[in-house]
């Protein structure tokens, strides 16, 4: 888990800066960004196109591996003037619209993390980045994270899009953005965030894990992501030694930890809200990355990885780039090879899907 600013952001925040105008220029100033050159996937990015983007560069840049050029300048150039992101700007000459929790259109919390904790993976890691290209990420960076760190409700959680509820799923994903800039559990936003997780958390004797909101059933996917923002930034630094067991404590964190490596332990994946009973490979995934992070549930891990290594063909079918970029982070966080996880080579795979 990273746990310090990268040295070149701290040299990059002392030098004199080079003018960058608004959020959304990309290293190049010498025209627009492409609002496709450098998308990673084929398949329409309107609602997914910064998430799986981000999720893709976090994986290779946690791996130590620079992401294309393209790739970078791309994600650059979808920042919105205000520091947030949304998940398409088809038109990046027209500025981003409100956020509009109604219908879910706008900036939203959970593309902004994603970029957020994309950018700072860029810059903590050893990839092989231009000065200039690197001003630029640590720029966005910093407006993104002032932009998200506004959006924390009253409750102490973050909503999908600001103005509406708080949520599990936001609240741990934007909670995780956060601690890549701020890497410590004593300040206000993660007490806050760890109350408002505490309230959607099912007790101990109910088996724990989070409910998406208050009065929703617990499930993998808030519990997977809520717990991500507990145990600290996104990517893991990895392989760890983990405990064997994982028993249900009385906090957010440890009944989310609880509930993951019972559901993992039992199959090796966690089941699908949307599918009842079908494997759910991305909250598998992220899932853990949670628990390494935390350091338990070390059989729960081992047959989860597993799950995913039988299953990557699979996973990654018509080349995903959220799902390569998700198994690039568990190869990452637990000794797994990049180039060799299930058979696959992630970061070929990734990089095949670029467009251009």
């Amino acid at each position: 888990m990273t746990t310090t600013p990268g040295i070149r952001r701290i040299l990059a925040t002392t030098v004199v800066a080079v003018v960058l105008g608004s959020a959304v220029l990309a290293p190049s100033a010498s025209a627009a960004p492409s609002p496709t050159v450098g998308l990673y996937g084929d398949s329409d990015p309107t609602y997914d196109g910064v998430w799986r983007q981000s999720i893709g560069i976090m994986g290779l840049a946690a791996n130590e591996i620079t992401p294309p050029a393209a790739a970078i300048t791309w994600l650059l150039g979808q920042q919105c003037a205000n520091g947030s992101f949304q998940e398409y700007r088809a038109d990046l000459n027209v500025p981003c619209g409100a956020s509009d929790p109604v219908n879910y259109t706008g900036p939203d919390t959970n593309a902004t993390a994603a970029a957020l904790m994309a950018l700072m993976a860029l810059d903590d890691s050893d990839v092989k980045v231009p000065a200039r290209t690197m001003n630029a990420i640590v720029d966005a960076a910093d407006k993104a994270g002032v932009w998200l760190r506004r959006q924390q409700n009253a409750d102490g959680g973050w909503a999908y899009f600001p103005g509406g509820t708080s949520d599990a799923n936001s609240t741990g994903l934007s909670l995780s953005g956060i601690l890549t800039q701020a890497p410590s559990y004593d300040i206000t936003a993660y007490k806050r965030a760890a109350r408002f997780l505490g309230t959607v958390a099912a007790s101990c004797a109910d088996g724990g894990g989070f409910a998406y909101q208050a009065g929703s059933a617990v499930d993998g996917s808030a519990s997977a992501q809520g717990l991500v923002g507990l145990v600290g930034p996104m990517p893991v630094s990895g392989p760890r030694k983990l405990a064997v067991g994982a028993p249900c404590a009385n906090t957010a964190k440890g009944k989310a930890i609880s509930y993951l490596a019972k559901g993992l332990a039992a199959t090796g994946t966690l089941t699908s809200a949307l599918s009842a009973g079908q494997p759910d490979y991305a909250n598998t995934a992220t899932a853990v990355l949670g628990l390494v992070a935390a350091g338990q549930g070390r059989a729960a891990v081992a047959k989860a990885v597993s799950a995913l290594k039988a299953n990557a063909s699979a996973f990654t079918a018509g080349g995903s780039p959220t799902a390569t970029g998700l198994l690039l982070l568990v190869a990452q966080a637990t000794g797994g090879k990049p180039t060799a996880f299930g058979g696959l080579n992630l970061v070929n795979a990734l990089n095949a899907s670029i467009r251009k």
